[in-house]
Formats: structure tokens, sequence, C-alpha cells
């Protein structure tokens, strides 16, 4: 996973944008928090877990995409996260409701058993501190921005999520 430090010029509404990166050779995930979401640790925890839920869905279901991959080859899946709680996909449609109660589950998910993780992001997206386990994207690498203060954070911790509706029955026998 990727970080960029958001500059403070990020629009107004959004809080977060998440977007699935591809090189020759890998996968990220680049997570931008706007500034001042980044500096209030409530708010920006709730924000990175968002953020991470709704790419963690991604993953299963391709959420953010509208077309089949095979029509978008290159198009990366991106979400915008903005301050009302509405997730814009990279088309600029709305997030479908029961993707968006999904997302909401999975982030709460998040908060209620890794908010250590989601604190330690939200430290390094506010430029307070560069926790042990960053370190900046060499100028070498295809995804160094010489604008952006992109890191390379630790990778979200593994949450096993159940697809709603697909717990297992229990009962007495």
């Amino acid at each position: 996973m990727v970080i960029a430090r958001a500059s403070d010029s990020a629009p107004g509404d959004v809080s977060g944008i998440v977007t699935r990166l591809h090189t020759d050779t890998e996968l990220f995930w680049l997570l931008s928090i706007a500034r001042p979401i980044a500096a209030a640790p409530k708010v920006c925890r709730r924000s990175v877990a968002t953020c991470l839920a709704l790419l963690m869905l991604d993953d299963h279901l391709r959420v953010l995409r509208v077309l089949p991959r095979a029509l978008v080859p290159h198009t990366p899946g991106t979400g915008v996260l903005r301050r009302d709680g509405v997730i814009q996909t990279y088309l600029g449609g709305v997030l479908a409701p029961r993707a968006h109660a999904e997302t909401k589950r999975i982030a709460e998910l998040l908060i209620n058993g890794h908010s250590p993780y989601l604190d330690m992001l939200c430290r390094a997206l506010s430029g307070d501190e560069t926790p042990n386990g960053f370190e900046a994207v060499p100028a070498d690498h295809e995804l160094y921005d010489p604008e952006a203060e992109r890191y390379f954070a630790p990778p979200p911790p593994f949450q096993a999520v159940r697809p709603t509706g697909s717990l297992p029955a229990t009962g007495g026998q």
C-alpha cells in the first residue's frame, strides 16, 4: 500500500481518495486523505477505515468499476469519499446503496478490530510523524511523484469479512 500526504489544495468536499494502481509487476492501493481530515484523529480513523473497506470490497466484488475489466483494461479503480459520506466511483457515479452499506460494515470491523493500525496511518498521513515501517517512494520507482509526498506503508491487517446474509445457521439439535 502507498499513502500520499495530500496537499492543502484538495477539493473542499473530499475526505479521501483511494486508487488501485497497476505497475508492470505489482498492484498497489494508493490512499490519500485530505490534510484537515488527517489532523482530526477520530474523523481520520473513520475516513481511512472507509477507504480501506472500499478497496477490500472492491478486491472481492469489483464495485469501483462500472464496466467489465476487459472493456477498461488500464483504468484504475478509484473511489472518492466525500465529507458527507457519499462514495463516488472513478466514473463519477455514486456507489450503489448495498455496496455502500457493505463498505460501512467493513469499516466498522476495521475500526473495532484494528484501531492502532488506523491511528498509525493517520499520524503518517497528517505529516506529524513517519512511524517505523513507512518509507518514502524512491525517485526511481514508477509511483514516484516529485510533487506528492508518497510513502510505502505497511499492508492493511487481514480482516476476515463474511458477506452479509451468509452467516452459518445456528440452532439446537
